[in-house]
């Protein structure tokens, strides 16, 4: 029974934090502040989390990851995301998230093989636009075209060989984010993201879904130049639930950078650092708890040139 309660609150979570409807720990940095960062990401995170962060980009970066969620080997998640410098006033970038779960099967030979029970990509292109930069103030905007490719495997059938099943079926569809991030004397940033703003839908007829469409308000405070601290609240548009979050930074020297973050509604825990052996390289870790299932973690480089 335990084994069973274990697998339904599993696929639950899957299904909330699948790529191609929401993934909100996508990062090495998210997981380890429990996902607030819609008010100050990364120049590489901004595809993900806020899009009119890539205005604040002054190089070339790139960020590759992989995350092992709930500490289970056959779920696999992993992402790319390159920035591109490109003017003054508007910077671009790309990405690629990949999630799957991989079971395993018989061949003809009666040999075991690994394969994927469903694949699901996102590829993405973004941009952000600065509005306003002064010495005190500045305001950006920015976002995100996600195109989502979703594959399933054919079902096992009424006898377990597919017989009387259903056919592996693609699934295509593409969602638009849009973000807003304004600051005011490097001590105050406020970021605002839109989920799905276009309301995208992934199947047809009886099996129709509406992807989620979601709201992240955020504010970052940075009292001393080493801590930085933010606070985060969500909700899916159209639900009366509010998930809080909060977390801090706090740059211990050049080279270390400790995170650490809590969430409300489920309540979880994070923890996770960065190390910059040099100052274009940044290695980081992070960990998140669940109140019921294993901790999630992720190991992620980032590069500037």
């Amino acid at each position: 029974m335990k084994k069973i309660l274990l697998l339904l609150l599993l696929a639950f979570n899957i299904i909330l934090s699948q790529v191609t409807t929401d993934q909100v720990f996508t990062t090495s940095r998210s997981l380890s502040m429990a996902g607030s960062l819609v008010s100050n990401p990364s120049y590489a995170e901004s595809i993900f989390f806020n899009p009119a962060g890539l205005a604040l980009a002054d190089s070339h970066a790139f960020l590759i990851g992989e995350s092992d969620h709930y500490s289970l080997n056959f779920l696999n998640f992993s992402y790319f995301s390159f920035v591109l410098k490109d003017t003054e006033f508007s910077n671009m970038g790309f990405a690629i998230q990949q999630f799957g779960t991989e079971g395993t099967r018989q061949d003809d030979n009666g040999n075991n093989e690994n394969f994927y029970l469903s694949s699901e990509i996102a590829l993405s292109f973004a941009q952000g636009f600065s509005l306003l930069n002064d010495r005190n103030s500045s305001l950006h905007l920015g976002y995100t075209v996600n195109g989502f490719i979703l594959k399933q495997a054919a079902s096992a059938g009424t006898l377990g060989d597919g017989t009387n099943g259903l056919e592996k079926k693609d699934l295509y569809n593409f969602g638009i984010d849009v973000g807003l991030l304004a600051s005011l004397r490097n001590k105050m940033q406020v970021g605002v993201f839109i989920k799905n703003i276009n309301s995208p839908s992934m199947g047809r007829g009886s099996t129709l879904q509406y992807l989620p469409r979601k709201l992240v308000m955020g504010i970052s405070y940075m009292p001393i130049e080493k801590l930085n601290t933010h606070f985060n609240l969500e909700t899916l548009l159209g639900y009366k639930d509010i998930h809080f979050s909060f977390g801090f930074e706090y740059r211990i020297n050049h080279m270390f950078v400790l995170n650490s973050g809590i969430m409300i509604k489920p309540n979880r825990f994070g923890f996770g650092f960065s190390y910059s052996p040099i100052k274009e390289v940044v290695i980081s870790f992070g960990t998140l708890t669940h109140p019921v299932l294993p901790v999630s973690n992720s190991l992620e480089v980032g590069f500037k040139f």
